[in-house]
């Protein structure tokens, strides 16, 4: 899988996330205490951007509707039958480059 740099550490301040695009597909990366994590950003519920939720710890909550996933390996916290995808994460000289 290819990698693309996404930015630097300094752009996700700790326990947020940002979006972004990436081969066609949208990608929330997070910053949980200094640690860089990518999964797929949208809900498998109602399609609510992941990256707009709020993090506690390793669960992502999505702002529509409340659904919990796992940042570190895509599952849902709600409905062990959903996951979603995670990437592959690489941090050199404070920039993060996701695998896609």
């Amino acid at each position: 899988m290819p990698e693309h740099i996404v930015g630097k550490t300094s752009d996700i301040d700790e326990g947020t996330g940002k979006t972004f695009t990436i081969e066609g597909q949208t990608i929330a990366v997070f910053n949980k205490s200094g640690e860089i994590f990518a999964i797929e950003d949208t809900c498998k519920h109602k399609g609510g951007s992941l990256g707009e939720g709020e993090l506690d710890g390793d669960t992502i909550t999505c702002p529509l509707h409340g659904w919990q996933y796992n940042i570190t390996n895509g599952e849902c916290l709600m409905n062990p039958q959903v996951k979603i995808k995670n990437f592959p994460v690489k941090v050199e000289n404070g920039e993060i480059s996701v695998e896609v």
